[in-house]
């Protein structure tokens, strides 16, 4: 197995990185567009459910947003249901979630182990997550808490790398420009309707260059890596933004790609 191979298992320490920059991870990296939400759940309207109010009779509403992380996709949620929970199995992730979406229900858990009853969900959300999770035991886990007729929406933003600066961050952190993540193998059709992909093109503002350092340093494969290496990648942080215009002001604009990948728990 390549060190690439093994960077990407449920369980590796890329995977377990990320609480120890979870203030910088809430402060730099992107949300996630509206577009992009309601287009993840019209299909759990579509099947006959409603998530606003109620989604059954007297059922109070219930969206799961799972490997939540710092609560990146879980506030834009908020209102869009009865009840917004958000489960993260990384202690000091969830405490940050836990001080910036304090309107959430945020429980500690995994996409293995979700923490809730059978059917007590009407749509599981994930954002820049699922890749992370263990396979087939989380579609099992999905249809286990999901109401019949509930649907997944897997989201990721990815920068644009037709814009010419942004393969060059990628390259300056000693990586190939186009994120593993895009690769996505479809929840188990025996339980799941077949999958529908969608893009939206979207944007993330950063204040200035130092932002967007700090965003390069909330990427897995540049947390575990050794102080020295992170420092050299600073540097060459340094040199690609005195090159582009477009990354010295207070304001950067790194242009996006957002994925939501659709699929329905069948009845």
């Amino acid at each position: 197995m390549s060190a690439s191979d093994a960077e990407n298992l449920p369980g590796s320490s890329y995977a377990r990185s990320f609480g120890s920059e979870a203030a910088r991870y809430a402060a730099a990296r992107p949300g996630y567009a509206d577009a992009a939400i309601d287009h993840a759940l019209r299909g759990i309207r579509t099947a006959g459910a409603s998530l606003v109010g109620t989604s059954s009779g007297d059922q109070a509403s219930r969206i799961l947003d799972l490997g939540a992380g710092t609560g990146k996709l879980t506030a834009s949620l908020i209102g869009r249901a009865d009840e917004i929970v958000a489960v993260e199995p990384d202690a000091e992730m969830l405490a940050e979630l836990r001080h910036l979406v304090p309107q959430a229900t945020a429980l500690k858990g995994s996409a293995e182990r979700i923490p809730l009853p059978d059917q007590s969900v009407d749509a599981i959300l994930v954002g820049q997550a699922f890749h992370w999770f263990d396979r087939p035991q989380a579609d099992r886990e999905f249809a286990r808490v999901l109401r019949p007729g509930g649907i997944v929406g897997l989201i990721w933003n990815f920068p644009d790398q037709s814009v010419e600066w942004i393969p060059k961050l990628y390259l300056a952190t000693k990586r190939e420009p186009l994120p593993w993540s895009a690769v996505f193998e479809e929840l188990d059709q025996s339980l799941f309707t077949a999958a529908e992909e969608t893009w939206f093109d979207t944007a993330h503002q950063l204040d200035g260059p130092a932002a967007l350092s700090d965003l390069v340093h909330t990427w897995s494969w540049v947390i575990t890596m050794p102080a020295g290496e992170r420092a050299a990648i600073k540097e060459r942080l340094r040199v690609l933004v005195a090159r582009y215009a477009e990354l010295q002001g207070p304001t950067v604009l790194m242009p996006q790609r957002t994925k939501v990948v659709c699929q329905v728990l069948r009845s």
